[in-house]
């Protein structure tokens, strides 16, 4: 009876699994585990993260029956970008521990070609339990709060003449190396992808040394 033959998804998941439970794939996934678990506990408390939503908030293209007056001007066209800063941590961060003006403050960067007309705290995207402000330096917002618990979350609004999505949050805290970008589902499978590459990749080099007896 002839056997039937392999197709290449199967050699793949085949030769895969026989990385995967061996002496060196074992070590692998162990030293990662072991790496990511640390990184996750000791160096990366509390998570930091911010989102940005941008729309267009009155455009002169449009027929429009009211008028938007910002400081005694008005405006035909104008853009809204939502900034919302969060805790995904598990400890509370307090405003005290946050870098000071002038070092490395948690703040809105602001692009200059946006041409900002007006900002606030938006208190419908703010916790009710969060108490924050906003001082302009330079190019920037800066993010003043009393203490931003668990789950917590600040709500950023900013009205400019301009679009522009290019608006980041900056800064460190004691805890808080930096304020990360909250990672979208479309990059998630781009990582996803890569990884599932890398480790293809990776099966294939281990398993061209491992015939070739270096392994």
């Amino acid at each position: 009876m002839r056997r039937k033959k392999q197709t290449p998804l199967k050699k793949f998941l085949h030769k895969l699994w026989l990385f995967l439970i061996s002496n060196v794939g074992a070590f692998i996934i162990g030293f990662s585990a072991l790496f990511f678990g640390v990184y996750q506990f000791y160096i990366d408390r509390p998570i930091i993260k911010y989102d940005t939503s941008s729309r267009s908030f009155i455009s002169s293209q449009n027929e429009n029956n009211f008028k938007v007056t910002v400081n005694d001007t008005e405006y035909k066209d104008l853009y809204q970008t939502n900034v919302i800063l969060q805790n995904t941590g598990q400890e509370a961060l307090a405003g005290s521990d946050v870098s000071r003006i002038g070092h490395n403050p948690i703040r809105i960067i602001v692009p200059e070609s946006a041409q900002m007309v007006h900002y606030t705290i938006d208190n419908t995207l703010t916790s009710q339990s969060v108490s924050a402000n906003l001082t302009k330096y330079k190019n920037s917002l800066v993010i003043g709060f009393d203490f931003l618990n668990p789950q917590d979350q600040i709500g950023v609004s900013i009205l400019h003449q301009n679009p522009n999505d290019n608006f980041v949050v900056k800064g460190s805290a004691i805890g808080v190396k930096q304020v990360k970008h909250v990672i979208t589902d479309k990059q998630m499978l781009y990582i996803a992808v890569g990884l599932m590459i890398g480790i293809y990749i990776l099966t294939i080099i281990l398993t061209f040394f491992d015939k070739k007896g270096y392994l």
